[in-house]
């Protein structure tokens, strides 16, 4: 056998060698991103699967379940699939900041998917220990309030609230806060504490007052009181700034008939 054919046989053995050695998980994760070119979604996760289940802790696995919890959540809508993949890497992952997109992922889809505000507060709670940016901290905080005010627990919601309105590093954030606490009063029919957070939202955050529609709310609930006159005053002053200023002609109209209608209405009010 001359050298060129000893050359030949040595790189068919080592070939098969390799290909034969390779581990029965590494195949079934490549079938499975093979699938996933393919947009074989569910054939694709029936190969993930295995690789979890008989490798758990390999980084196979991980790869696994990130390539799943991706296919999951963002093509096939399979939340409740996507979950296990999360979790999987929240407690597997040895990667601080896949644990913490992972459980952030987790939150996205009990509290914006599932509206499962009992398990999104656990979930939240969880996260919360996790982060260091005082911000992001007060963010979900924010969602962990609306989480128990979605569930009318206003008690809870409330508490969360006043916990961080008292730090100083609440920044642009006190506006969000404030708007919710008002949410929480009015949830809890105390009109007049909405009514005086209201007026500092309009007041001290003129421009997200603006966008958020804060004077129309303002005159709801003063027209709830019927406070009919300070709801006008508040229309008269945020129709130049409004974006459907039509509406608003609308509603000044409406309340200045009712305005007259009142039992003691004098002067121009009166027919």
């Amino acid at each position: 056998m001359n050298y060129k054919m000893k050359i030949f046989l040595a790189l068919i053995f080592s070939f098969v060698l390799f290909t034969g050695c390779k581990k029965p998980e590494q195949a079934e994760l490549e079938k499975g991103q093979s699938e996933i070119k393919k947009e074989n979604f569910h054939i694709a996760l029936t190969h993930f699967d295995k690789v979890i289940i008989r490798a758990p802790n390999s980084e196979q696995a991980l790869e696994a379940a990130r390539e799943a919890a991706k296919a999951t959540f963002f093509n096939s809508k399979e939340f409740d699939r996507a979950i296990r993949y999360y979790k999987f890497l929240v407690l597997r992952s040895t990667d601080a900041t896949e644990r913490l997109l992972s459980q952030k992922q987790l939150i996205a889809i009990y509290f914006d998917h599932q509206m499962n505000y009992p398990q999104a507060v656990i979930e939240i709670n969880k996260l919360i220990t996790m982060l260091d940016d005082p911000k992001e901290k007060i963010e979900f905080k924010i969602k962990l309030a609306r989480a128990y005010y979605y569930q009318n627990n206003f008690l809870q919601a409330e508490n969360e609230i006043d916990e961080f309105l008292q730090k100083e590093q609440v920044g642009e954030l006190k506006f969000d806060l404030l708007l919710l606490k008002a949410n929480v009063n009015l949830a809890k029919k105390e009109v007049l504490k909405a009514i005086e957070i209201l007026k500092s939202l309009l007041l001290n955050f003129p421009e997200r007052a603006s966008k958020e529609n804060i004077g129309t709310t303002l005159s709801v609930c003063y027209e709830e009181q019927k406070d009919f006159k300070n709801a006008l005053a508040v229309l008269a002053q945020i129709k130049s700034t409004h974006a459907v200023p039509e509406y608003v002609d609308i509603r000044i109209k409406r309340l200045q008939e009712r305005l007259k209608n009142q039992p003691g209405a004098k002067g121009k009010f009166r027919k």
